[in-house]
């Protein structure tokens, strides 16, 4: 049994004895933080058949399965996204973020499906993303911060770490003949790796129209992907001091000019393509996370929680109310902030 899976079943035993006040538990939720720091992986189809050993974590917004990948030789958490049959507006975000700040992760690499929005990207290829654009319809619950309770505001740039987006360009140079003989048994999949690039988050289940398509060409600068899971998951990830990289997976042309128009299902579809796709994903991660140091720390995104939240725009007891974990992350930030 790993270090942190004991560690859990410490704070699972200690969160269960009846005689514990609200504070005593909110100060064991803060001990998760600070106990152990772990590397996650978030990801969906190709990576839960690899994950061993699974555990449910409640947190403030419900339970959360975790399980155990072997990469690079470590460790490492497991979230499936979708933990259980639902569209990328319905998921439980907030639950998959909150579970991993819990378990003590300050570093996650994440892994999408998503369409072809660029030239030079072809299904098949992997793209390291540098940032995000989205459009929004209200659909999803996009913060931490709660109303009469918690104000966050945290700050986007650069919103995914440097230090570990360097450790997947690395990681590709060593992978790459992996993939190559990997793609050689699936005719339509291209070898490629583009190290930076703009995903734009779609809203609906639905894939888009060509006109909307054409529009996010000309106005989304460095466009290369377009998917439905990136938002609010890696805003979130930011809120709670975790970096993050992301790896997006090119499925499909979506409706890209001159090129096969885009299916969910049936032979070649996105379910198909996004099957050996993880497989790829797979291999560069490992590689990834063999050469992120044990250590890793992004001052950035790790200390940038104590920079969203100030202790005037709290109100304790009410956050203690209605997200008693929650609570105790907060409170942990505002007594090492100075001024807070």
């Amino acid at each position: 049994m790993s270090a942190t899976v004991k560690f859990y079943h410490v704070f699972r035993s200690c969160l269960k004895r009846k005689d514990l006040q609200r504070s005593d538990r909110i100060v064991i939720s803060a001990i998760m933080l600070t106990g152990v720091e772990r590397k996650a992986v978030i990801a969906g189809t190709g990576f839960s058949d690899r994950a061993e050993n699974f555990e449910v974590l409640e947190t403030d917004y419900g339970a959360v399965t975790f399980a155990h990948l072997d990469l690079g030789g470590k460790d490492v958490i497991f979230v499936a996204r979708h933990q259980k049959l639902q569209i990328p507006s319905h998921v439980n975000y907030r639950a998959n973020v909150q579970a991993l700040k819990l378990l003590g992760v300050n570093a996650v690499y994440t892994v999408s499906a998503a369409g072809r929005m660029a030239e030079e990207v072809l299904p098949g290829h992997l793209v390291n993303l540098g940032d995000l654009a989205f459009a929004s319809t209200g659909m999803r619950e996009c913060t931490f911060a709660e109303d009469g309770a918690l104000i966050l505001h945290t700050p986007l740039a650069a919103p995914f770490s440097l230090g570990m987006r360097e450790t997947l360009d690395q990681a590709w140079g060593l992978a790459r003949l992996a993939v190559v003989d990997l793609y050689f048994q699936h005719a339509g999949l291209s070898v490629g790796y583009h190290n930076d690039g703009t995903y734009f988050n779609s809203e609906p289940p639905w894939f888009n129209t060509v006109v909307q398509e054409e529009w996010l060409r000309c106005t989304v600068p460095r466009i290369k992907l377009i998917g439905q899971t990136m938002i609010p998951e890696v805003p979130l990830l930011r809120e709670m001091g975790i970096a993050v990289a992301s790896l997006g997976m090119c499925t499909d042309h979506s409706n890209y000019p001159g090129a096969v128009r885009v299916s969910h299902a049936g032979e070649g579809g996105v379910m198909d393509v996004a099957e050996v796709t993880a497989q790829a994903a797979l291999a560069v991660l490992d590689h990834a996370i063999r050469l992120l140091p044990n250590d890793f720390y992004d001052a950035w995104a790790n200390e940038v929680l104590k920079n969203s939240v100030h202790g005037s725009q709290v109100d304790m007891p009410l956050l203690q109310t209605k997200r008693p974990k929650l609570a105790g992350i907060i409170q942990t930030v505002i007594k090492t902030t100075p001024g807070a």
